[in-house]
């Protein structure tokens, strides 16, 4: 057999195998989480989706056990409370209908199963909107969605803060 031909088998392995061919790079998996999990935030907040433990699983199955978030306020928080108020927080936004906007993900770093992505996130609302910038360090996880765990997300200000939130 020639070059040719062994490089042509070689490629045609790596398209048939369904590990290597079938899975998105990790920059794209990095953000379809990001955008489909504040989907369900978005959904969720504005009561789209009915509070039952099924439709809650989309967030809460997603987080590490041992989550953490630094808020945009700077306060430090373990994953129960995180799940707590958001599980809570089903249709608060039911009265005057929020949408979440996720713009400019970026991946930054990925090593060892790890990966560090930042995104902005934005809250319109009728009369106004506010944004955060987001660090996220996602983890590993066959189970997941898009096979990543979120494992720490930190969170600021864009703008004049939490207002309306």
């Amino acid at each position: 057999m020639n070059t040719v031909q062994n490089l042509s088998l070689a490629l045609l392995a790596l398209s048939a195998s369904p590990s290597i061919a079938a899975e998105p790079p990790l920059a794209a998996r990095c953000e379809a989480e990001i955008v489909e999990l504040h989907q369900f935030l978005e959904q969720w907040s504005n009561a789209e989706l009915p509070d039952t433990d099924h439709a809650y699983s989309r967030f809460a199955d997603v987080l590490a056990e041992s989550f953490l978030l630094v808020d945009a306020d700077g306060v430090l928080l373990a994953r129960q409370p995180v799940v707590t108020a958001i599980r809570g927080a089903h249709g608060r936004w039911q009265s005057a209908p929020g949408q979440i906007r996720i713009e400019n993900v970026q991946l930054h770093h990925h090593d060892g199963g790890l990966a560090l992505a930042t995104y902005e996130e934005w809250h319109d609302f009728p009369d106004h909107s506010i944004g955060r910038l987001s660090s996220v360090l996602f983890g590993q996880s066959d189970s997941a969605p898009n096979r990543l765990e979120w494992l720490h997300l930190h969170e600021v200000w864009l703008g004049g803060g939490a207002d309306g939130d």
